[in-house]
């Protein structure tokens, strides 16, 4: 019928269009009366949650209003105009719905709303009755508090009886009791024969009394029986009755969404079923037709992806096998056009081959020579060092790139490197600073830290973390040393001994230079203030000494052994610093006498002089070379000599 592929397949698309258009528009039709039967069933719940709304503005009402004096005075209330909105509300729904083939659900709405025309008559009349009873200043109640004023203001009756009066009064407001009511009219009673009988009063007078007694009694009656015909303090009268009708209203509006949620459920198994067979049907025609249409295009296409996908599985090799045409239309056409290209990619790829060969060669040494370049490049410049700047590689720093830090800045340095080098040739010295170097470097970079440079035979390190690893690193360093030392006693006479400085604080690290001539570096009054307490290693003897900053920054100050040693002022720097040297575990002897140390620290701190001079002389006979015991025993002689004005001496370095 159709010589083209591209006819035949519009023909069957069209039939699917049809198909599609026919299932939209019962869908639109199903959705459509599933929204008319969800809206009426929301409009029933929505009136129900109204009225319930109402009832709850009801009770409300009664709670505030009964004590409004706005009310009382205007006949306003913001309960009474909400009660009001909501039974609009709810009469608006119910007159909304339309159940015109649903004869129950009519007759039901129906008896709703004459429950609510009952309910809205009742708290009409309870309205008007609570407003007549009034509250306070306002209508009934108030006018019968003026006589009671009235009365108060009087000589002819006993103030403890107008005291006894009002107390019955509000007895009664307050507990809603029957006896009050008795013992207040027996004491009305009682005064008014009391006032009849005084022949001191004027005949005037006595009307005047009577007159005003009667009044406050009557109107007192008066409001006891508004308050029973009211009933909202003991659930009787007009309250019990409104009551009972919200009940009845409630129980047929409960009903009525029941009834209503059965009828639409049987709404909904209706439309589902009947819409359920169309569906079925139109599927069924749709896979049949779509079978016949399968059928007739896939199987062409089928062999040509079969043949495709082993020409692909062969690496674009498979030369002899070609595909077979078996129409002449676009798929024929199609089939012939992949024989040609075939043959053509065949042929291009190997000539492809053949260059990629060579380009992956070169590639190859080029990516080797570059992985050599950044080895080298890693020696001058620490990884550690193009992190905390942000950078991934070399390749990113840029002159000018800085980020602040707080790090512990370690410096470390031979003592007496100059009369060890004077012994040894300048190769040899080179060898010397390298072998000592290469031990002290892996120590470092094991314990998180990175160097920074090399200054001579000093080495500052830096520790991004905390400074207990840089203290760890520091004892480590004495391990290496002693096996050091055994390996230089081959062939130099003198064994080296090295001083530590450790102080943590903020610094800057970047880039300086120029465009041309890159250097990091680190730039911070922490950096100099380690380089010059490492100096104070040699006056103090101390192979590791830290500042006060780096120890209260100690994450377990209880792993490491450390004392005070003074309070200094290095070179270069006007503010003082406060010392402690961290013992090594091989110095047991310091560690044997810490205790007594602390001690006499602790007698300096409180002025006791004569009881550390004690403690450090003991401590200096028994350790004479432990030159911070010698310091403060020679200090504590001296004070006590009268040869220093005062203890509170700082040791000046003018040396690094």
């Amino acid at each position: 019928m159709f010589r083209t592929f591209r006819h035949r397949l519009l023909f069957w698309f069209l039939v699917f269009i049809s198909f599609s258009f026919v299932i939209i528009m019962l869908s639109i039709t199903y959705l459509q009366k599933r929204e008319t039967v969800l809206k009426r069933t929301e409009a029933i719940e929505k009136s129900y949650v109204m009225l319930l709304k109402s009832v709850k503005a009801q009770q409300d009402f009664f709670s505030h209003a009964s004590r409004d004096p706005q009310f009382f005075k205007t006949g306003d209330n913001q309960y009474l105009d909400q009660y009001l909105t909501l039974l609009d509300s709810t009469r608006s729904y119910l007159m909304q719905l339309d159940f015109e083939e649903e004869s129950a659900l009519i007759g039901g709405i129906e008896f709703i709303k004459s429950d609510i025309t009952e309910i809205d008559a009742v708290f009409l009349e309870l309205i008007e009755q609570i407003q007549a009873r009034g509250y306070k200043n306002f209508n009934l109640e108030g006018s019968m508090r003026k006589d009671a004023h009235w009365l108060e203001q009087i000589d002819e009756i006993a103030t403890e009886d107008i005291l006894y009066l009002r107390r019955y009064e509000k007895d009664y407001i307050m507990r809603n009791e029957s006896v009050y009511v008795t013992r207040l009219n027996a004491l009305v009673t009682k005064l008014r024969k009391q006032i009849v009988d005084d022949r001191s009063i004027s005949r005037a007078r006595k009307d005047a009394i009577l007159y005003y007694l009667d009044g406050y009694r009557n109107k007192f009656i008066q409001l006891v029986k508004l308050d029973q015909r009211i009933g909202i303090r003991d659930n009787s009268g007009l309250k019990q009755n409104l009551d009972q009708k919200i009940t009845i209203c409630e129980e047929d509006f409960s009903n009525l969404v029941l009834y209503t949620e059965e009828w639409a459920k049987a709404e909904f198994k209706q439309l589902t079923i009947y819409f359920g067979v169309i569906a079925f049907l139109l599927l069924i025609v749709s896979i049949l037709i779509s079978t016949l249409i399968s059928r007739k295009i896939t199987k062409p296409l089928t062999e040509l992806t079969k043949h495709i996908t082993r020409f692909v599985d062969s690496n674009f090799t498979l030369e002899t096998e070609h595909p077979l045409i078996r129409t002449d239309d676009e798929i024929g056409s199609l089939t012939r056009n992949f024989s040609f290209l075939k043959d053509e990619v065949i042929s291009r790829l190997k000539f492809f081959k053949q260059k990629v060969d060579e380009r992956t060669e070169e590639l190859a040494t080029a990516n080797k020579r570059l992985l050599r370049l950044s080895e080298a490049n890693s020696r001058f410049v620490p990884e550690e060092f193009l992190q905390n700047l942000g950078r991934e590689s070399i390749e990113e720093v840029q002159l000018g790139d800085q980020v602040e830090r707080e790090m512990t800045v370690v410096f470390s340095d031979i003592r007496e490197f100059t009369k060890i080098s004077e012994l040894l040739s300048p190769q040899e010295n080179f060898d010397f600073l390298n072998e000592y170097l290469s031990g002290i470097v892996p120590i470092i970079q094991r314990n998180g830290g990175f160097i920074d440079k090399f200054i001579g035979d000093s080495v500052m390190a830096l520790f991004p973390d905390n400074p207990d690893a840089a203290i760890q690193t520091v004892f480590e360093f004495e391990d290496f040393i002693e096996e050091y030392n055994q390996r230089l006693q081959k062939n130099i006479a003198l064994p080296i001994q090295i001083g530590t400085g450790i102080h943590t604080g903020k610094l800057i690290l970047g880039t300086i230079g120029h465009d041309h001539r890159l250097e990091t570096t680190v730039i911070s009054d922490a950096v100099n203030t380690a380089s010059r307490v490492e100096g104070l290693t040699k006056y103090y003897d101390a192979k590791v000494i830290g500042t006060e900053h780096t120890l209260s920054k100690l994450k377990n100050k209880k792993a490491f052994h450390y004392r005070f040693l003074d309070t200094v002022k290095v070179k270069g720097k006007t503010k003082t610093l406060s010392v402690y040297e961290f013992i090594a575990p091989g110095e047991r002897m310091k560690i044997t006498q810490l205790k007594m140390y602390n001690k006499g620290i602790k007698f300096i701190e409180n002025k006791k002089i004569r009881e550390a001079a004690v403690i450090f002389s003991e401590l200096h006979r028994e350790n004479p070379k432990d030159r911070a015991v010698e310091i403060f025993f020679e200090r504590c002689e001296n004070y006590l000599e009268k040869k220093t004005s005062s203890w509170d001496e700082i040791t000046h370095m003018i040396t690094k």
